[in-house]
């Protein structure tokens, strides 16, 4: 996008970490389950269930899944406190 609108891209973009093969699964299990949460007032965390049924329909085995449901809600945690300071910080350039 920044190319698109004649800006140099950003160093975080440019420098991006790579993701090893193995953990590309998580990443992409991520970027799946977030467009299960519900959005109210702000974004609620990803659902139990919906960890559930994603390691399920890639038939993971017990011990996968119960490591899905930590890393996904590991990186939930982290990802809803990313999106808190940006609406606290937007909230507050407006007043």
């Amino acid at each position: 996008m920044a190319q698109q609108m004649g800006q140099p891209i950003p160093d975080k973009v440019k420098n991006k970490p790579q993701l090893n093969d193995d953990l590309y699964f998580y990443y992409q299990a991520f970027l799946d389950l977030d467009t299960t949460r519900t959005h109210n007032m702000s974004p609620t965390p990803i659902s139990w269930l919906a960890i559930i049924e994603y390691a399920r329909f890639h038939q993971l085995h017990d011990e996968d899944t119960h490591e899905l449901v930590q890393i996904i809600r590991a990186m939930d945690r982290v990802n809803l406190k990313h999106v808190e300071k940006a609406f606290k910080d937007k909230t507050n350039a407006i007043k």
